[in-house]
């Protein structure tokens, strides 16, 4: 059973009420503890134990352990690795996934990945000089235009928080460092520092939708060559997990039950709007000229002759 949220948030904006504009005096939206100097999640299912036990985690020889900013393509591309693992044949409901199948380190503890057998898959939203690396486990990293990576995270925490915020409030906290995991763009260099780890591999969301036959290929490629081979020698297993990860069918097939609705029912179950829309350029349509303007300057200042920052704007 998945912990539960905390009732209330006494930093959210009454939707009844409407949106102030432009005061600068409002309670925070993001609520985090601190740990080690960095911002994490503040909810009951986000312990400092566990965060700190997780943190503090040695990886087996072999591991699987996907890493990334929130709504950057995780739980995407888990399902990608459960599926080329599997050869097509894995995919566990969500709320199981989350907890059992790819637990995700920060939110169930150490607990559920000591119990795993045999191939063992997880996942978190740590920055990559955060955590204890082993050179002979696997991480794989999936980043996204931060544009992009603003709009889905302010949609999902409404959605699991069941509240209504103020975006633009929403958007100067995404440039902060006051944010649940801290800001994007240094999370990101903290994994592109790393790009040449054989044991690492860095995956553009965009270059993934694009192209998703070749991403997964490359994916497998890098889990093995045996998972690589199954791919390249099955046409029908590969467009399998091609037809499985796609986000129709996830959308159709993968329900996150809220673990605490505000109003539960015994007739009902209360679900997350987890899979919004899954596409490439919401950002441009959702932010002012100004935000985009003033995100990309930060991504300029920050990450200046990084390859991301070239995939992101050209420069």
């Amino acid at each position: 059973m998945l912990p539960k949220y905390p009732e209330s948030n006494p930093h959210i904006v009454d939707s009844k009420q409407g949106f102030p504009e432009g005061n600068k005096n409002m309670s925070k939206i993001a609520t985090f503890q601190r740990i080690r100097g960095h911002p994490f999640p503040k909810a009951a299912w986000f312990t400092k134990e566990h965060i700190e036990e997780t943190l503090d985690y040695e990886s087996r020889d072999g591991d699987i352990i996907i890493c990334s900013y929130p709504k950057t393509g995780t739980t995407w591309l888990q399902y990608i690795v459960m599926q080329i693992t599997s050869k097509g044949k894995d995919f566990p409901a969500f709320n199981d996934a989350l907890v059992n199948v790819v637990p995700f380190m920060e939110m169930t503890g150490k607990g559920p990945i000591d119990e795993m057998k045999g191939l063992r898959i997880y996942k978190h939203h740590y920055p990559f000089n955060m955590i204890k690396k082993n050179d002979k486990a696997k991480y794989l990293y999936i980043y996204r235009h931060p544009e992009d990576t603003f709009v889905s995270f302010y949609h999902f925490l409404q959605s699991i928080r069941e509240e209504k915020f103020d975006f633009d409030q929403m958007f100067e906290e995404f440039l902060s460092n006051d944010i649940e995991y801290g800001r994007y763009f240094e999370h990101v260099l903290s994994f592109a520092a790393h790009k040449n780890d054989d044991n690492l591999l860095l995956i553009s969301y965009e270059n993934l939708f694009n192209n998703r036959k070749e991403g997964y290929l490359r994916i497998a490629k890098f889990l093995g060559e045996d998972y690589y081979q199954s791919l390249v020698n099955d046409e029908a297993l590969l467009n399998r997990v091609l037809e499985n990860t796609s986000f129709d069918y996830m959308k159709k097939n993968l329900q996150f039950v809220h673990p605490n609705p505000k109003e539960p029912s015994k007739d009902t179950v209360k679900t997350v709007n987890f899979f919004r829309k899954g596409g490439v350029g919401d950002g441009k349509s959702k932010l002012s000229p100004d935000q985009i303007k003033r995100i990309r300057q930060l991504a300029n200042e920050i990450m200046k002759g990084t390859e991301i920052l070239k995939q992101w704007y050209g420069e």
